[in-house]
């Protein structure tokens, strides 16, 4: 007869320590999302990324096309520079590839060979791949040029030489040497402009016949 009276005052002992053990148990019972709120949280979530898919593929694109726009920059400019640093002409020459490359080749002013020859003949400085190291992929930029030769030679002046002069009275350089970068599926572009004799150099973007890429 004394077990069933000491579990009576076990029982009533734990229910003393934990009055709110009911509630709590039921409390944690009732934790958790029904399959409703779960759709619901997946549908709000699926909106806000169908939101910001776009936007966020247009930041990338524009800066994979700025990336590769201001390695085009960087590279005219070195060669400009090493042309007056060695005191001969150095020629640059950008290849439409995927991706697309550029070569930066010494030309013989004592001799002054044909572009097509010096091209073949000597080997380049150097070969820059604008890729963006590696993070660029294939088949996301274009490049082009304006003009039939996509080359461009500055002289140990660091001016530019034939056969971008158009105009020979005074010498001048039309409409000058242009590199555009482009999205491969459309987009904004952006553009390196060759526009003096001197080599004076400028960047520009959009579709501007003055201001732009044209």
């Amino acid at each position: 007869m004394k077990t069933p009276i000491l579990l009576k005052v076990l029982q009533i002992s734990a229910t003393k320590a934990n009055p709110n053990f009911n509630k709590t148990a039921s409390r944690k019972d009732d934790g958790g999302f029904t399959l409703l709120e779960v759709l619901v949280i997946a549908l709000i979530i699926g909106i806000f990324s169908s939101i910001a898919a776009p936007s966020w593929q247009g930041f990338i694109t524009r800066q994979r096309v700025r990336t590769v726009n201001d390695r085009v920059l960087q590279t005219l400019r070195t060669a400009q520079s090493e042309a007056k640093r060695t005191k001969r002409d150095i020629t640059v020459t950008f290849n439409p590839t995927d991706p697309p490359t550029v070569t930066i080749n010494p030309t013989n002013p004592a001799t002054n060979p044909p572009l097509q020859t010096a091209l073949t003949t000597t080997p380049p400085i150097q070969t820059v791949t604008f890729d963006g190291g590696g993070e660029i992929k294939p088949g996301t930029i274009t490049l082009s040029t304006n003009k039939p030769l996509p080359s461009i030679t500055f002289n140990y002046q660091g001016n530019i030489t034939s056969p971008l002069i158009e105009s020979s009275t005074p010498p001048q350089i039309t409409d000058g040497f242009r590199v555009t970068v482009a999205p491969a599926r459309g987009g904004g572009k952006q553009c390196v402009i060759v526009e003096t004799l001197l080599g004076a150099m400028r960047t520009a973007e959009g579709n501007d016949p003055v201001t732009g890429c044209p």
